[in-house]
């Protein structure tokens, strides 16, 4: 079938969709669990490596794993999400009861990245399709093999007119949204977040865009810095770097800049030993139009700071950057104008707590701020005096892996949440009902408005508020 076809029969199936039970969806979705248990996780460990090198150590710890523990939580209780829930009913109603109930949007298209393309790909399909909807899965085009397995995986499984994947480039991408959906899921950059939402305005189609933006760390006086630098070089070079949640820029109070580098140093020579570019536990950048950018701004920096202490190499035929880690080059410079998305970290040291609150304030909203500190009066003054998606306080990057907590930006960093129920809720209509089983009070309070009655509303308006 080609692009329109799906659509017009996704479409065309998507009120009886909505009709589908619980249980053939929770079958379905089991269907996809012993799957990813079975033989496809080997499957998608192999196309991984070929995008992008990856252990499938790393596959089954960050992109299975998760996918798994998502699931087992909509088997637990994609029956109470699902089910009807009792509101209160203000007194004047008397004779009268009100509800809310869940129900699906219709046709939803998930567009996913690159950085997590197994992952980021079956969660928010496996969340729509338990909330009843038919699902649409663009993934990337920059992990082709990656892309071709989710297709022939979600065939195995579900059919065409309830979840299909489509694969190709920017023009497949153009083509999907301008049609009609009842919602999209994006997840990427802002710049293409901005074009989802334009064109999912056309249909005053709804969106939740999982975005980025340069999350910062402050790493304040009262912390372990030694331990923090372990952390956050853990954090930063998972995956290359190439993680929306992934520190971007770090802030770490100048008594305790020596400690953070060595923790950092440390973890990066345990981790990927003297040249991580031979480490088979380092992932490649995902093609060449990244690792150019990236090695370009590597470039810039160098020219304009200085040296790197630690890191700085490239080897273009692996596609590979070193953990490279500056620190205090130009705040105005090539590693501070847009979000990094790379092995590139920038360190700033600082003296007063209203430093970099100031320098984060003067940016977009980020998707996460991280803290490390024991000072619960710093964490309390960072957490208030910035605005965020998340906050992750003396650990990096593990707060995605509960799934039973929202996670999704504000502002230039994303609309919407995902994750747990907050994710069902992204892919339904919260439908209010209202029953009248009684004498309806509109009998007593109707026209004609008799001295009697506007003493009745008098005497409400008075007690009753």
């Amino acid at each position: 079938m080609n692009l329109d076809q799906i659509i017009a029969l996704q479409r065309a199936n998507a009120p009886a969709q909505a009709q589908t039970s619980l249980k053939y969806r929770l079958h379905k979705l089991d269907q996809l669990r012993r799957a990813l248990q079975g033989h496809w996780q080997g499957k998608l460990a192999d196309a991984l490596h070929e995008d992008f090198g990856k252990s499938p150590v790393e596959v089954g710890l960050t992109e299975i794993f998760p996918t798994l523990d998502n699931l087992k939580i909509i088997r637990k209780n994609l029956k109470r999400w699902s089910a009807p829930q009792k509101v209160k009913t203000p007194l004047p109603l008397f004779g009268s009861s009100s509800y809310t109930q869940p129900e699906p949007k219709g046709s939803t298209l998930v567009i996913a990245p690159w950085n997590y393309p197994i992952f980021l790909s079956l969660h928010p399909l496996c969340t729509s399709f338990a909330a009843g909807n038919t699902v649409l899965l663009k993934p990337s085009e920059h992990t082709p093999k990656t892309s071709a397995a989710l297709a022939e995986l979600v065939a195995e499984i579900f059919k065409p007119e309830e979840a299909s994947v489509v694969t190709g480039g920017v023009d497949v991408s153009t083509a999907l949204l301008k049609e009609r959906f009842d919602h999209i899921f994006f997840t990427g950059s802002t710049a293409v977040g901005k074009i989802v939402m334009e064109a999912a305005s056309k249909h005053l189609c709804s969106v939740t865009l999982e975005l980025g933006g340069k999350s910062p760390t402050i790493v304040d006086e009262s912390a372990n810095a030694f331990e923090a630098g372990q952390r956050v070089a853990w954090a930063k070079f998972t995956n290359a770097g190439q993680i929306c949640i992934a520190p971007d820029h770090i802030y770490v109070h100048a008594r305790k800049l020596e400690d953070f580098k060595r923790g950092v140093a440390k973890v990066l020579i345990k981790q990927y030993g003297e040249d991580p570019i031979q480490s088979k536990d380092y992932v490649r950048v995902v093609n060449e139009n990244h690792f150019d950018r990236l090695s370009t701004m590597l470039q810039q920096a160098t020219q304009e700071s200085g040296a790197p202490f630690i890191g700085g190499a490239t080897h273009a035929g692996k596609r590979k950057i070193t953990p490279t880690v500056f620190i205090n080059p130009s705040k105005d410079g090539a590693l501070m104008k847009e979000e990094i998305f790379g092995p590139l970290l920038p360190v700033f040291s600082y003296t007063e707590l209203s430093e970099p609150l100031q320098e984060i304030n003067a940016r977009e909203h980020p998707l996460v701020v991280y803290i490390y500190s024991k000072s619960k009066r710093n964490i309390r003054a960072i957490q208030q005096g910035t605005r965020a998606g998340a906050t992750a306080v003396n650990m990096s990057l593990l707060q995605i892996a509960n799934n039973y907590l929202p996670f999704g930006g504000t502002g230039h960093s994303g609309i919407g949440k995902t994750n747990g129920h907050a994710g069902f809720m992204e892919f339904t209509n919260n439908r209010s009902a209202f029953y009248q089983w009684g004498f309806p009070v509109n009998k007593i309070l109707a026209p004609p408005y008799t001295s009697g009655k506007a003493k009745l509303v008098q005497r409400l308006i008075k007690n009753l508020f």
